[in-house]
């Protein structure tokens, strides 16, 4: 009896978590919903205010729940060769991806194709902070921060090729080429977590890449 009460207890402590997750990727998507009913200047400024928020609200969220952001190191040269580093590596499995990709004869990912028609719709700096900062710290905070740090105390190389492929399952591919572009970034960002233990670094990684993907497109197509 003793075993089933403890076997209960964990399976409610997970599915807890669980619950958390699926509530804050809920909370995510509040400025796009917002986007799909208008594209209106008054709706960008309506979502571009809560995403503002949310990045706040997620910040603080993450400290609240013993979720350590913040590494004083960070802006050493120690840790910003460590963003540098990771942010290199993904990108290189970001060209490998596309090669793939050609080869196959297919354009660009499906989510990319996906986003670029939200972009050709909004301004550039509503695109900057959902798409680039929000993104950033939300997800991490969401896969990194909670699902990691609860579901795979334990199994932290399990937590990390999980984590990687649920990263590249959000981003929805649909072929090899895909999978290679969202899922190398997926591990590399969940290694990257494991080894400091603080989610400024993959955050800081994660908007690197957001913010130079927004860049690119609105000043150098």
């Amino acid at each position: 009896m003793e075993k089933l009460s403890q076997g209960l207890k964990w399976l409610g402590r997970k599915s807890g978590i669980l619950l958390r997750i699926f509530g804050l990727s809920l909370i995510y998507g509040i400025p796009d919903l917002v986007l799909e009913v208008s594209k209106s200047p008054l709706s960008f400024v309506i979502s571009g205010l809560i995403a503002i928020g949310l990045v706040i609200f997620f910040w603080r969220w993450a400290e609240k729940n013993a979720i350590k952001i913040w590494d004083r190191r960070f802006l050493t040269w120690k840790g910003l060769c460590l963003v540098v580093l990771t942010f290199s590596v993904a990108q290189l499995f970001k060209v490998f991806g596309h090669y793939v990709m050609d080869l196959q004869g297919i354009e660009d990912t499906a989510n990319q194709l996906t986003l670029n028609k939200t972009l050709e719709s909004i301004p550039f700096w509503l695109a900057f902070i959902n798409m680039a900062c929000l993104a950033a710290i939300s997800e991490e905070v969401i896969i990194r921060g909670c699902l990691f740090n609860n579901l795979f105390e334990k199994y932290k190389i399990l937590g990390i090729v999980v984590t990687g492929l649920i990263f590249a399952a959000l981003h929805t591919p649909t072929n090899l080429g895909s999978w290679i572009v969202y899922a190398s970034p997926g591990f590399l960002l969940g290694y990257l977590y494991y080894k400091t233990d603080y989610l400024i670094y993959p955050i800081a990684v994660h908007f690197i890449n957001n913010a130079w993907s927004v860049l690119a497109f609105y000043y150098f197509q």
